[in-house]
Parts: C-alpha cells; structure tokens; sequence
C-alpha cells in the first residue's frame, strides 16, 4: 500500500496525484448517493434508511440490496477467501462481499465512486478501497476471487492497448491464484430484449448492439461463443455459464450451469417459467416491444436458447475446474424486499429427485449457518403464463379471460373459510373469510396439474386480519394484469383500464363489492404494500396509485 496516501475522511486509499477517471452517472446521481450513504446510520445490504432515499433509476442501481444477488452463488467461496473486485462502482457488491465476512479489496477507477464505496464499508475491517486503474494496480498478495460486474464492456474505453479486452482479461487473471475463480458480468449483445427494442445500455440507442454498431472506442458487449472464446483464450479451461434474470444489474433468479443440462430436463425440471417470470422485474425492458418477452422466453427455454439469448451473462472462470459438483438448478431472490422478508429459494435436483429449499438472507454474516427448509417442486401450469397466452392472441375476447379468472376463483372457493372472529369486525359481513395467508393467493401462485386439479404455493405473506374472498380477487386479479408486459389488441368490448377490467370479472362471477366497501379494500391493499415494502402505512404506495389508471399494454404493432 505504499503506493497510496489514505483519505481517513471518506475510508480510501489513492495515488497521491491522481487524475480524473470520466465515467459517472448521468446528472448529480454519484453526488446524491455520496449525500445518502454518508447521512446514514444504518448501512447495510438490508438497509431501509439507505433503499428508501433511491428515487430514480441511478440511485435505485446503486442501492438496492438486488445488485448482490449476482454473487449469491459463489458465496461459500467468497466468504472463505480474498476477493478482489475490479472497478467496484459505488459498493453495493463490495458491501455484501464484506457482510459476509472474507476479506477484499476493492478498486474503483473513479475517486468520486471509491469514497462512495469508502464511507459504505466504513464499519468493515475486511474491507479496503482503493482508487486506481485496473492497468496500474500492483497487489502484493494475489486472491482466490476476482470480479469484472459491468466492466468488461469499457475496456476499449478505458484501456489503451491493442486489444483492450484480451488485455483486460489477463489483467485479471494475473491477479489470481492458480486455483482461483474469475467471476464475470456483462450485457448480452444478442439478449432477447435488446431483439424485442430496448436500447443498447451504454449508447442508450435500440439495435446499436444487434446492428453491431460498436466502434474502437465504445462499450461493446459480446454473444455468447464470442465472449466464450475470448475467455478461454486467456488460458481458462474452465468456463461455466450462469444466466441472471433479468439481467446481471438487479436479478431476482439466477439459472445454473446444472439447469440447462438434459439430465435436469428429463428429471422433470422445467426452465420456461422462471425465464418468463423475469420480464415484469426488468426497469429498462423496451418502452414499445415488437412481442411478448414472456410467450418468447417460454418457447426459447423449450428450445434450450436461453444461453444464447439471455439478456446478460454471468461467467464462472477457472484454469482448474471446481471439484464440487453442482446440485442447484437455479434460484429465485425475494432480497428486494425488506430484510425479515429476504429469502432465497434454490431449486435442486439430488439423485434424480426434485426439491425446493429456502432460506432467510437477511444476516449475511451468518448465511452459511442459517436454515434451510425443505419443499417440494411442483409440476403444472402455471395460471399466469395461460393468462399470457390468451392475452397475446389478436383480438382476444372478454369471455377467454372470465373463464380464465374462474379456474384460480374456484380454487380460492375450495379453501377452507376462516372464522369471523379472525377478521376486523368491519369485515364481517362479508360471506367468505380466508385466512391470511391467502393475501398472496394470486394466479401468479397458482398452479394446475394434469386432472385440472389448482393449488397455491409460495403463499409467504401474511396479513393481520382474515379477508372477503372479493379481496383476494380484486388485489390478485389486478396484480396479476398489473404484472403483464405487453399484450395483443383485444377485442372491441374488452375494457382497457385495468380497474374495470377487474371489477367486470368480479361482477360477471358474482363477486359484488359495495362503495363503501371498496373504500376498505383500497386502504387494505395500499397497507398491505407498504408493508412489503417497508413503508409507514399512511404513504400512497406507488402501486396503489396505479389503481385508476394503470391499462392494458397493448403493443403497437403486429397485434
């Protein structure tokens, strides 16, 4: 470290004449979230002082504890080692690397992000920021883990050498023990929504990427051969290829190298709907889509081309393979809400036996210790992803969606009712209470297996009072229309705002709700999203606001 002078104010260290690096955020974003993250108390990966100041796009990135699900699989080893995470942004990896306990260092080309980074970690001892270039950082030890998230794709910005990304590569590898583990993550230049519209990421233009419209000196992503073999060509013989949806920046799953395997498939492991589930969690999916990315993903993941066309990548390099061997199909994050409800599900496939297992994520410190409870995987159909084929037919029609709407109805009629006594008392004239749990009771948990038989899973919220069954309707019904993407033009008569949409269902299966009622439902349902969100209760929630006036999205074109 001798090569550094150390900023105690902000926690990091520097060259004593530094220069000017040049990438930021757009606007006062890195200035806002330096404000932020100096100004709080609490810190952490979970914090809801910090989450709850993102107001926009940059800050959200920044700081939403998602960003650290992109290392979720590499945990163990991380935390029994030292990390080395190369151009370190504003911390939100760094400060979950250093929750869970190794030691790492992490080295930000920007003086403005490493303070950033700095006051995050303030509290970790385990942790030490440096503002450097990548080219010229000197460690005096090497690491068991090194990270490029997001920053391959600048090589040939920031790197002035023939070929910046072989260059960049071995930089990286150099830095490595021999047995060590290169973690990569980047944008897919041949991703499914960059095909379906959305803008290139770095040059902010739609098809810059699919155009190949890169210059010399731009970012520039890769598909997946090329990329594959520039890495490989660096001397890493192992190259493992994990999928983050929707993208590497906030994923909610990640598919494992063991979920594309045909030994997985024909153990009855399905890929298709954690692929179209992903869309509705994507903040920069194509404002007009040519289709729709959930029907896509579901015929790509058929298909075994999720690899291919996965929006980002996230790689898994060794010179030595790993001598573990994989028992992870995949796995879903809740960690974008607040921390007691964080958890973690991982599918398994365990001696061709297939199981579910989740855990709280909350403690990162303690991650390793904490408990797994064990599930069963379940096989059907999911009910959201046949609402997503009867929406995206031209000219869909009304009656298509009120029969729809009726097989997830009657599963919540075959529920046993819960007492009058669990419900508020102005509740209690309502016909049919069920108990809590089945808040959460929405097509989106329901499944229906081969005898048309329906059930709900994942039913992991609870509320404080048992609830009308034309409660559970109208949130889940709503929701779930609320979560859809895009869809085809339907016919004349089908209602375009999502509010009369669901009150017509509603009506059309006896469902009726008095004003006064819906009054309560709407104060039951906007209490109920803060709490998920970690909101006081009195706070319009964002999506409580989109009751009124949330539509169809009809996609403009080949409807």
């Amino acid at each position: 470290m001798n090569a550094y002078q150390y900023n105690s104010t902000d926690n990091f260290y520097h060259r004593p004449n530094d220069g000017e690096f040049g990438y930021k955020d757009s606007g006062d974003a890195q200035n806002r979230i330096y404000n932020i993250i100096r100004g709080a108390k609490d810190r952490g990966m979970f914090s809801p002082e910090v989450m709850n100041q993102a107001s926009d796009w940059p800050t959200f990135y920044h700081l939403t504890p998602m960003r650290a699900n992109i290392l979720r699989p590499f945990s163990k080893e991380i935390a029994a080692g030292r990390t080395l995470e190369l151009g370190a942004g504003c911390g939100a990896v760094t400060r979950f690397i250093g929750e869970l306990g190794g030691t790492v260092v992490a080295v930000e080309g920007s003086p403005d992000r490493a303070r950033i980074i700095g006051n995050r970690c303030a509290e970790l001892k385990n942790v030490t920021v440096i503002a450097d270039l990548i080219q010229n950082f000197e460690p005096e030890e090497k690491f068991d883990v090194v990270t490029l998230i997001g920053v391959l794709e600048y090589a040939q910005v920031y790197v002035n050498e023939p070929n910046p990304i072989q260059y960049l590569l071995k930089v990286a590898k150099s830095f490595l023990k021999d047995n060590g583990l290169l973690i990569i993550a980047i944008e897919n230049q041949l991703g499914l929504k960059y095909l379906c519209g959305s803008a290139e990421d770095h040059l902010g233009r739609p098809m810059v990427g699919i155009n190949d419209s890169y210059t010399d000196k731009s970012p520039i992503t890769f598909g997946r051969e090329e990329l594959t073999s520039y890495i490989k060509e660096t001397g890493f013989n192992s190259v493992e290829l994990y999928v983050p949806l929707p993208d590497y920046k906030t994923p909610v799953s990640i598919i494992y190298p063991k979920g594309f395997e045909d030994e997985s498939r024909l153990a009855g492991w399905d890929v298709s709907p954690i692929l179209a589930g992903s869309a509705v969690h994507d903040r920069q999916r194509p404002v007009h889509p040519t289709f729709s990315l959930e029907c896509a993903w579901s015929v790509i993941g058929r298909n075994k081309l999720a690899q291919d066309l996965a929006n980002s990548f996230l790689f898994a390099a060794r010179v030595a393979p790993a001598k573990q061997i994989e028992s992870v199909l995949a796995a879903h994050y809740g960690s974008q809400r607040p921390a007691q409800f964080s958890k973690e599900t991982q599918f398994i496939l365990d001696k061709n036996k297939l199981t579910t297992q989740t855990r709280n994520v909350a403690n990162t410190a303690q991650l390793s210790n904490a408990t797994w409870d064990i599930g069963p995987y379940r096989t059907g159909r999911l009910w959201f992803d046949e609402l997503l084929k009867i929406i995206n037919r031209p000219n869909w029609q009304f009656a298509d969606l009120l029969n729809w709407a009726g097989v997830w109805i009657e599963g919540l009629k075959a529920v046993t009712p819960a007492p009058k006594n669990s419900a508020i008392a102005e509740l209690h004239h309502f016909n049919t209470l069920l108990p809590a749990k089945y808040i959460d009771a929405t097509p989106t948990n329901f499944i229906v297996g081969k005898e048309g038989k329906g059930d709900f899973f994942d039913l992991e919220w609870n509320f404080s009072t048992a609830l009308p069954i034309e409660f559970i309707v109208f949130r889940g019904l709503f929701l779930t229309l609320h979560r859809v993407t895009s869809c085809a033009r339907p016919a004349g008569d089908v209602a375009h705002k999502l509010y009369d949409l669901t009150m017509e269902v509603m009506e059309r299966h006896g469902l009726h709700v008095a004003a006064d009622d819906l009054d309560l439902f709407l104060a039951i349902f906007n209490a109920f999203q803060n709490q998920t969100q970690d909101l006081d209760s009195n706070v319009m929630n964002g999506l409580t606001a989109e009751l009124d006036v949330a539509k169809l999205p009809i996609r403009q074109l080949f409807t």
